[in-house]
């Protein structure tokens, strides 16, 4: 029986409709170092020819000249319409693909999200497997050469990896609630020494200098129904907006701030966790600060 030939332009792929120049760059970097494998003098050039034939244009020049026009005619874009946007391609289901598993030991690392949080990307039996600081390791699966998601399908997120001119993984993004947040690599020494000062914080059990005052403001904030964007990181000044009607409608039916007083260093997250109560309700709050004392994350509930 004949051998079916595929033509190139059977087998091109086609470019999204909001392409990402960054990504291209990346694949291309990880299409060099395959080709080194059979010779080490493989340019970057030639892995980005590849790429731009794989979707169908003659010469990395063109491909990125179509890249470029295309964001060009999609125009500005507010930062509430794009993590909108992030947001819905994030939460869609993720195929995914076979990869060598030889190719997985070049992501094992540390990976810095925040002063305080620490991408660990490690490997199992089971293929490629991450945490962060204080939660524990979630398998992963393969979505594209330098891109992964999570096996377990309620954690809308994905992890990217991103190289240097030689191929040389050297950050990750975090895709997830609308957002693309960079961890540059990290060593070892200094991943134990965050997981360490976290430790020592726990076993002090005081809260960060401010962070009352700033839990006092976020309550007020929200009781006002005005946002202050010099108190909060962006993302969480975006969920805040999100979220304000609902919960300054709630924080309304509570009546006024009686009192705060510190509960502790929580073990999960590292957050300064309160009590608050209100003349209406009892309640706990959460709250972690990053290093320009702008308030990182926040949550409350009402105590049982």
């Amino acid at each position: 029986m004949a051998e079916t030939v595929l033509s190139r332009a059977a087998q091109t792929r086609a470019l999204p409709d909001r392409p990402n120049l960054e990504y291209l760059r990346n694949e291309a970097k990880a299409r060099l170092k395959t080709l080194r494998v059979c010779n080490p003098t493989a340019q970057l050039s030639a892995a980005q020819k590849e790429v731009a034939r794989d979707y169908g244009f003659a010469s990395w020049r063109r491909l990125r000249a179509e890249v470029e026009k295309r964001i060009g005619q999609i125009g500005a874009e507010s930062a509430g319409d794009k993590a909108d946007r992030l947001k819905a391609e994030q939460a869609l289901p993720r195929r995914a693909i076979p990869i060598d598993p030889t190719t997985l030991d070049q992501f094992v690392g540390f990976y810095k999200l925040a002063p305080r949080k620490v991408f660990t990307v490690d490997l199992d039996e089971d293929g490629l497997i991450s945490r962060l600081t204080g939660q524990m390791f979630h398998s992963m699966l393969a979505e594209s050469p330098n891109k992964f998601f999570f096996r377990n399908t309620y954690i809308k997120a994905q992890l990217s990896f991103v190289r240097d001119d030689n191929g040389v993984v050297i950050s990750l993004v975090l895709h997830q609630g609308g957002m693309e947040q960079s961890a540059p690599r990290i060593s070892k020494d200094e991943a134990t020494s965050v997981e360490r000062s976290i430790e020592a914080r726990k076993a002090t059990n005081e809260p960060r200098s401010g962070s009352e005052q700033a839990l006092r403001r976020i309550i007020k904030a929200t009781q006002l129904g005005i946002p202050e964007s010099d108190l909060m990181s962006p993302g969480l000044t975006r969920a805040f907006e999100e979220q304000l009607p609902d919960n300054r409608r709630v924080l309304k039916s509570w009546g006024e701030l009686q009192s705060i007083q510190f509960k502790g260093v929580s073990v999960g997250d590292d957050c300064d966790v309160y009590d608050v109560k209100f003349d209406q309700a009892e309640t706990e709050w959460r709250l972690s600060l990053n290093d320009a004392s702008k308030i990182e994350t926040a949550s409350f509930r009402i105590v049982p």
